[in-house]
């Protein structure tokens, strides 16, 4: 029968190794986890903005694209309205609808781009969230009517 310090240090050189495996292990796992996340340099892009995928078709979707100049299109909305947007810088736009317009302002969007004005139409605020072809139109009307409606790019 061997020396009980015989049996102790086998023990701890199992245990050890178990150890270590186990520590390699997880800096396996952890380095597999953080390689999945990668995204690649250059996701595939067209018209200047980013779908996300790619299969092998074409993708004009007939989107109000942004130009090399910024937004110029023209809108129809729910209410009847028919609102054109133009940029004028990087940071604002130009609204307008029948014989008013407003420039406003880029703000904070979750996704898309948004513009907003304190003074908007009518003296009073505005609000234009545009994603795609599709946008989401705020504002006041002359009366103190708060006026919300979609519009879609003709």
């Amino acid at each position: 029968m061997p020396p009980d310090s015989l049996v102790c240090r086998e023990n701890n050189i199992v245990t050890g190794v178990k150890y270590m495996k186990v520590k390699a292990l997880l800096a396996i796992v952890a380095s597999l986890s953080l390689a999945a996340c990668a995204v690649p340099d250059e996701a595939p892009r067209h018209g200047g903005h980013d779908h996300g995928h790619s299969h092998g078709h074409n993708h004009d979707h007939g989107h109000a694209h942004q130009q090399q100049g910024g937004i110029n299109a023209s809108f129809n909305c729910e209410n009847g309205l028919a609102v054109h947007v133009r940029s004028l810088s990087t940071d604002s736009i130009e609204l307008r609808l029948d014989d008013k317009h407003a420039v406003l302002k880029s703000a904070v969007a979750g996704s898309g781009e948004r513009y907003t004005s304190n003074t908007g139409l009518f003296g009073k605020g505005a609000e234009w969230h545009q994603k795609g072809s599709e946008a989401f139109f705020a504002f006041t009307d002359p009366y103190g009517n708060k006026v919300e409606t979609s519009c879609n790019a003709r």
